[in-house]
């Protein structure tokens, strides 16, 4: 069956995870893999890490949470958003983490560990970003004493700009955090997202938790330090030679010159190829780049494909939206956005594939 695929390259995925905790100063690497792991499929993402000799992985939710244990039994499995009400057996039934964000959640955690008195405490310190998190005047409520002698407490933070070194908020936060451990003096810590790998060895503390990177998208301003993963691709549903003069599209934004080789191919913004594209980015056919022109419609695109020689087109040939060339971090600059939001936006209907 012809339809868009995400093709995901597993090796690439390993070398970019042995990257990342090569340089981190303890060789301790966490795999982020909430939002279906960043949209390239957290069942075959997580267990190809998991053989790489990944055991710590992070997701949003608790249903996340527990579609990811059915696939990783013996992984920890910590959930970012936390605990919340009546949600204390499912951790218990899915040996879930919870990460505690504020008083409440840290009351509800204890029900967990009445019966389960080994499971390890994961509580957030917000240091500046101002999401989740305990606040300062937080860590010195009564209930935080009895993190700091009865369990292995792993203390994170989130850093808010990382991908820019040298910006000020960066030393902030750290001091920030280093405080707050003076309340926790036998936890270890987190601070470190995957722009935060390539900070100086004082951001790395114990652990840290990396996403963005593992999947190709780029940590950080300048060359890209790790490996390309993942493909977007789609096949050509007709070609059109035009007898005429034509538009191309809704609203007949593009014209094309009687003569012109219109490529239709099967992707659209159904399928997370966002609209903002229309008239303005293009595609790989045949190693050959081509333009789009007219709207990105919601099942399909047209793209100019006059200049590349016929005999290098055949009925297997396939565009490619995303590819090591065309990488999503130009496609996001092309729709003024970020690499995250490009991958988590394609949709069911793209088929993963994995090699």
């Amino acid at each position: 069956m012809e339809c868009a695929t995400l093709s995901v390259n597993l090796a690439a995925l390993a070398s970019n995870y042995h990257i990342l905790k090569n340089r981190h100063a303890k060789n301790s690497v966490a795999a982020v893999v909430k939002a279906n792991a960043y949209g390239l499929g957290i069942s075959e993402v997580s267990k190809a890490l998991w053989r790489e000799g990944c055991k710590d992985f992070f997701v949003a939710t608790l249903a996340e949470g527990i579609e990811l244990r059915a696939s990783l039994p013996e992984a920890n499995i910590a959930i970012f958003q936390g605990v919340f009400a009546s949600e204390e057996d499912e951790y218990i039934k899915h040996s879930l983490l919870p990460i505690l964000n504020d008083l409440g959640q840290l009351e509800r955690f204890l029900k967990i560990i009445t019966n389960n008195p080994t499971i390890p405490a994961i509580i957030h310190v917000d240091t500046g970003m101002t999401r989740l998190g305990l606040s300062e005047p937080d860590l010195s409520h009564p209930l935080l004493s009895k993190f700091s002698t009865q369990h292995n407490t792993l203390v994170i933070s989130h850093l808010a700009c990382a991908d820019t070194p040298n910006n000020p908020k960066n030393p902030e936060q750290l001091s920030r955090l280093q405080t707050a451990l003076k309340f926790f003096p036998q936890a270890q810590a987190s601070l470190t997202n995957s722009a935060g790998v390539f900070l100086p060895k004082e951001f790395h503390f114990d652990i840290a938790r990396t996403g963005c990177a593992l999947y190709g998208i780029n940590p950080a301003n300048g060359k890209n330090p790790i490996q390309h993963v993942a493909t977007l691709s789609a096949p050509i549903l007709q070609i059109r030679n035009l007898d005429r003069n034509e538009t191309i599209g809704y609203g007949a934004t593009a014209n094309a010159l009687k003569g012109s080789k219109i490529a239709i191919i099967g992707l659209g913004y159904a399928d997370g190829y966002l609209r903002s594209l229309s008239n303005q980015s293009s595609v790989y056919i045949s190693e050959h780049k081509v333009p789009l022109i007219g709207r990105v419609s919601m099942d399909m695109v047209a793209v100019d494909i006059s200049n590349i020689p016929e005999q290098k087109i055949s009925g297997q040939s396939r565009a490619e939206f995303i590819n090591a060339t065309q990488t999503v971090d130009d496609i996001a600059r092309q729709c003024k956005t970020i690499g995250y939001e490009i991958f988590t936006r394609i949709g069911n209907r793209v088929q993963r594939v994995y090699f």
